[in-house]
């Protein structure tokens, strides 16, 4: 899907409160999510390394009018339906970072080692960072431990089990994508 459908996703996901440079810092932490739960990118657009982080030129250059301050709206088609695996990547990007200041997510997506270090090349804004760089640095820093899969697949049977009320069987289903990806369903 395109990037504007994610970020139209992602500002209904955050009440329409980040700024253009945030929004790529987090549908960059995304892009990594979905590439590292299910192996597919989530937006077909690739990430550029800039002098302040990972850029998709084509939703920058749709909001650049905004400069610093909050964009209030997105013209796309759609958003990605709650519940998908594309959502749920957005929705977890969003809540890992929605307390970190621009400098602070500047920081994160420009860690060493990271996809963006290993591309990034002072002069043109033109480096690309290819979904396998990505997924490298979702392997290295974002994987959860076997332990964390081991822990939170058992919650997942423990839900399954006391079938609460207000989960039915395919918003459990769901919620174990959520955790899993699709491939550990």
């Amino acid at each position: 899907m395109s990037v504007l459908v994610a970020a139209r996703t992602l500002g209904q996901e955050s009440g329409w409160s980040l700024s253009n440079l945030v929004m790529q810092k987090v549908l960059y932490v995304a892009q990594m999510l979905h590439l590292g739960r299910t192996g597919k990118p989530l937006i077909a657009e690739e990430f550029q390394a800039w002098d302040y982080g990972p850029v998709v030129p084509k939703l920058y250059h749709a909001l650049k009018r905004h400069e610093r301050d909050i964009i209030p709206n997105i013209d796309a088609p759609t958003t990605f339906p709650w519940g998908s695996t594309e959502a749920f990547a957005i929705a977890d990007a969003y809540s890992m970072m929605q307390h970190m200041s621009p400098s602070e997510l500047i920081a994160y997506t420009h860690r060493q080692g990271g996809a963006w270090e290993r591309h990034y090349q002072q002069g043109p804004k033109s480096s690309m960072i290819p979904a396998e760089a990505i997924l490298s640095e979702w392997n290295c820093y974002m994987r959860p431990s076997e332990d964390a899969l081991n822990w939170a697949e058992g919650l997942a049977d423990d839900l399954e089990a006391s079938s609460p009320r207000y989960l039915d069987a395919e918003g459990q289903r769901a919620f174990r994508a959520s955790l899993f990806g699709e491939d550990r369903q």
